[in-house]
């Protein structure tokens, strides 16, 4: 019974010391570590009641230390079920454990007259404040009972699996102990008192088995590593102490040394010798087939992040990652399975698994990932929830039970989903860990931030994966289009050449018998041919003055048709354009004054300069601007300027009152057959040809042409600008070969 006891109390002690060494910034741990240490301390008290030659101090440390260990007890199962107040609440509870720590060392108090010490209990009697220790061991355990109970209820998921098996070790190690210690020696059955102290045992076991099982306190892999590595340890020792005393009893008989010098002699060679190479050689064995090395949390997360943000190539993007997330993690097996457009899964990327394990995993599981991921939003943990799902728990959250045991055997460990905006887009399954070690909750929590950068750095290499894929497709479509372009540009070309062709001769030919009907409408109305009729003669001017309008609009067709074919001939040479207007004024002042409109041609100040230009072609356009403002000016006056503004050109402007232009107008008042707003109720013969030649002639001259106004009703102010040095290119006439064929040739083709 002592080497159960003894043991016992050095199990509790490892067992606190690795949890506290494993987490020491974790107060759960801590208040674990408090919880083990004094029960080792009740536990080797017990031990040294059955050995000791002063067996009345140890008993008074067995009940000392046990007031501390169920205080303690009770503080960690507060933590552990996350009571309010932690601290105020194991602040009184170690008041009165301290309490009762010292008044059972203080002699008569909780121990009376002790006659004999037995191995946990003694005969003799009990001090005044035995009953009140006795009723606070009992409500502390009670209390402790009772909150681990309810935490149970309370809890779910791993938690609620962790304190279930807690709970149940903890009750095992209450009713042995209270049952042993207090309940059978009422009955005066004490022959098993000595086996309160092993009874924390119990407890140990489950704690022990909650680590390895469910991540309790996350210190499972340091547990293996060091039973692990106690084995290799007691291995090698004893391996060594067997060459030890081979080669000591060989070596006594030899030389008649006594052996027990002769072994100090040899171990000792052998352990300075052989000790630093056998511990690189463990450490490395334990690294290897256990633990590996461990990760740093914050380098990976840079890591994840400066890869995310670094490379925008899908397929390059998801090996970096998951390469980076099996060397943190020491697994062998990982996989990215992302949804379509389609919300169809498809494995974007695999390294591990058995030829076609992964499709077989993903085919037709949309569903069931989706909605497996709405019940349980974490990650999720493959073989804790299959355990729970074997033992009854949390089924409702489990969507298919033939799935998550199709990835248990594949051995994927957690499966991690990638989120973007509340959306699935996927999600990234892990394989298990090469040392056996389960996922803790370090490594849980590093998945949960890593996992959101990862799905908008594959949302993102996606979209420009997409992109380029659709370049490449715009690339095609637009070298299509713009052969398509060129093909319909060439054809229209062509059929603008024929239309300039067409309005060439047809002009040609219009003009000449236009000319005549001229002519002859003179004669007669010069009474060439005998006297008129007045009434003939009267319609006859109509007939004039519509021969006339046709006559302008045959030589606007033809001014556009040499312009746009570039047939149009210019005669370069320095141009007085103030004589210009003043011709321009005195032949069209009569037309104003039969309207009652005043032209006025304001004469410049100082010497005008002459500007290099075609004068015919300005003349035009002079032409055009004043004979426009008098016909759209119903009253009023007309203004004629000229001026030597901006630097380096002349600039002629015509002004007047008339009907104005709206701002939609003078946008579109220079293009082919555009007339402004109302015009057309003014002068019903406008072709809206004039303001279009007139823009091309002031562009073969390098200069600007421009109209303002400020409203309809408000006049209008028509205007160009040509360069004093006149145009830089000076465009020369297209010249036409002519072939003259002789008779015989006009014969031979009539034939044919």
């Amino acid at each position: 019974m002592l080497v159960l006891i003894i043991l016992t109390s050095l199990l509790n002690l490892l067992l606190g010391v690795i949890v506290v060494v494993k987490g020491p910034k974790r107060f759960i741990n801590i208040l674990f570590g408090v919880l083990a240490a004094t029960t080792s301390f009740w536990g080797f008290n017990n031990f040294m009641i059955g050995v000791s030659q002063n067996p009345v101090f140890w008993l008074k440390g067995a009940y000392s230390w046990g007031g501390l260990v169920i205080s303690s007890g009770l503080v960690w199962v507060l933590y552990l079920c996350n009571s309010k107040n932690i601290k105020w609440k194991a602040l009184g509870i170690y008041i009165l454990a301290a309490f009762f720590f010292i008044a059972s060392y203080t002699d008569g108090l909780i121990i009376g007259k002790v006659e004999k010490v037995y191995l946990g209990r003694f005969d003799g009697t009990t001090g005044p404040l035995f009953a009140l220790y006795s009723l606070f061991f009992f409500l502390v355990a009670l209390v402790s009972a009772l909150r681990l109970f309810w935490g149970v209820r309370e809890s779910e998921g791993i938690k609620r699996s962790q304190l279930l098996i807690v709970a149940i070790g903890a009750y095992s190690y209450l009713f042995v102990s209270v049952m042993v210690s207090f309940i059978l020696p009422l009955f005066g059955y004490l022959k098993l008192m000595s086996l309160d102290s092993p009874s924390s045992l119990f407890l140990v076991g489950s704690i022990a088995y909650a680590i390895t099982r469910y991540r309790f306190m996350d210190i499972r892999a340091i547990i293996l590593r060091s039973f692990t590595f106690s084995i290799i340890i007691f291995i090698i020792t004893g391996f060594f102490s067997i060459i030890t005393s081979v080669i000591t009893y060989v070596f006594a008989e030899l030389t008649d040394l006594q052996s027990n010098i002769v072994s100090g002699v040899i171990l000792s060679f052998l352990v300075t010798v052989f000790y630093q190479p056998l511990h690189t050689i463990i450490e490395r064995a334990t690294n290897a087939f256990l633990y590996k090395k461990s990760y740093d949390p914050d380098v990976l997360i840079s890591k994840i992040n400066q890869i995310a943000s670094s490379t925008l190539d899908f397929n390059h993007l998801l090996k970096s990652i998951c390469v980076t997330l099996v060397e943190a993690f020491h697994s062998e097996k990982i996989g990215v399975v992302l949804l379509d457009k389609k919300e169809k899964l498809y494995v974007a990327y695999e390294s591990g698994f058995a030829q076609g394990v992964t499709v077989k995993l993903t085919r037709g599981s949309e569903k069931i990932m989706l909605e497996q991921f709405r019940r349980t939003p974490e990650t999720l943990v493959v073989e804790e929830m299959k355990t729970q799902y074997e033992n009854g728990e949390n089924v409702s959250k489990v969507v298919s039970p033939k799935l998550l045991t199709a990835l248990h055997q594949e051995d994927v460990a957690v499966i991690v989903p990638l989120r973007l905006k509340d959306k699935l887009i996927g999600v990234v399954a892990i394989g298990t860990k090469k040392s056996g070690e389960l996922y803790g909750t370090r490594d849980l929590r590093v998945l949960k931030l890593v996992s959101g950068q990862i799905a908008v750095s594959i949302e993102n290499a996606r979209l420009y994966d997409e992109q380029k894929r659709f370049a490449i497709v715009l690339k095609d479509e637009v070298e299509k289009a713009t052969r398509e372009l060129r093909a319909a540009n060439l054809e229209l070309k062509r059929l603008d050449a024929s239309k300039s062709e067409f309005i060439s001769i047809a002009s040609h030919q219009l003009r000449t018998p236009l000319t005549i009907i001229k002519g002859f409408i003179s004669m007669i109305n010069e009474q060439a041919f005998g006297k008129v009729p007045p009434l003939i003669g009267k319609q006859l001017a109509k007939v004039y003055e519509a021969n006339e309008r046709l006559i302008g609009l045959v030589e606007d067709l033809l001014n556009i048709s040499r312009i746009e074919s570039g047939r149009q001939s210019y005669t370069w040479q320095s141009t007085d354009l103030f004589k210009l207007a003043s011709e321009v004024v005195e032949n069209i002042k009569s037309q104003a004054e039969q309207k009652g409109l005043r032209l006025i041609l304001e004469k410049p100040e100082g010497r005008f300069p002459k500007p290099v230009a075609d004068g015919d072609k300005l003349h035009e356009v002079m032409m055009n601007f004043v004979d426009n403002a008098i016909k759209y000016t119903a009253t009023g006056e007309i203004h004629v300027q000229m001026a030597t503004t901006p630097p380096g050109m002349i600039t002629f402007v015509v002004r007047d009152s008339g009907m104005g232009l709206s701002r939609d107008t003078i946008l579109n008042l220079f293009k082919k057959f555009s007339r402004g707003k109302g015009s057309a109720l003014v002068h019903t013969e406008g072709t809206g040809l004039g303001l279009y030649v007139a823009k091309k002639i002031i562009d073969v001259h390098e200069g600007k042409i421009w109209a303002e106004s400020r409203g309809e009703g408000k006049g209008s102010t028509f205007a160009f600008s040509v360069p004093i040095a006149g145009p830089k290119n000076r465009p020369q006439p297209v010249v036409r070969k002519v072939t003259i064929k002789t008779p015989e040739q006009l014969a031979r083709e009539a034939k044919r």
